[in-house]
């Protein structure tokens, strides 16, 4: 998989990828991470890529034409591509955004910056992407968060196969769910209305010590009856998700 981020600040980002999952990945081959910086494609020698923006305002606009020479040249257009620009106006960045990417032979990461983009470059994108509702100084925070969430879902990334299959967010049929920790009004109220998965939060972990400052280990985990830890974890996930993230049940 290729990966390019169109940016005015490479080395914002350079270091970022220097390091942990990212770089062994492109160690192994598995990834092609490259910053193409947007000066090179500047409408002078000062290295303009912005100008005022028309009908006045504050702040500066980012060009068209820059951007679109940018993305020219990184020869995009196939059904295996996808351009996405960051941007406070974009749809959130989720884990299952997250796994679309990853689908992907080539994602290519416009990094938003200054007051906006022109908006005739919205023509040329293929989706804009935020992590929330607010802003930052650019897009290239936001470059860096998705790209390791992409690259860390490439098969062969993660020397355990598992590893991504039950994270911080991770799916699970509501069948199973009932079937694992019972049913209450909730899940069959989801199930009366079609719903079929429901994402979760992760359950609890637990490590040594096995007890401190007065608190242990669920007996449950230290009994080696992988069914019975397994309904625990799934009635713990579930319980998390209802107390902390009521969206996910809607």
């Amino acid at each position: 998989m290729k990966i390019s981020i169109v940016t005015l600040f490479p080395k914002m980002i350079s270091g970022f990828f220097e390091e942990s999952i990212v770089k062994r990945a492109q160690e192994k081959k598995l990834v092609d991470v490259a910053l193409v910086d947007l000066r090179k494609f500047a409408v002078d020698d000062y290295g303009s890529v912005d100008d005022r923006p028309y009908g006045g305002g504050v702040g500066m606009v980012l060009r068209v034409d820059v951007i679109y020479k940018a993305l020219q040249s990184l020869k995009t257009g196939s059904s295996q591509s996808k351009i996405v620009l960051t941007s406070p106006k974009g749809n959130l960045f989720t884990q299952k955004k997250a796994q679309e990417y990853a689908k992907f032979n080539h994602l290519v990461i416009l990094a938003g910056h200054y007051e906006e983009v022109d908006e005739r470059v919205r023509d040329y994108i293929d989706e804009e992407v935020s992590l929330g509702d607010f802003v930052l100084t650019g897009g290239e925070i936001v470059a860096s968060v998705i790209t390791d969430a992409v690259v860390r879902l490439i098969p062969g990334v993660l020397e355990k196969e598992k590893a991504t299959q039950t994270e911080s967010f991770f799916e699970v049929a509501i069948d199973e769910l009932i079937e694992m920790i019972g049913e209450d009004e909730t899940l069959k109220t989801l199930k009366e209305k079609g719903r079929k998965t429901l994402t979760l939060l992760e359950y609890p972990h637990y490590t040594r010590p096995e007890e401190f400052m007065g608190k242990k280990v669920p007996e449950i985990l230290l009994s080696g009856n992988h069914k019975e830890i397994e309904k625990w974890r799934l009635k713990k996930a579930y319980e998390a998700t209802f107390k902390k993230r009521q969206d996910f049940l809607k």
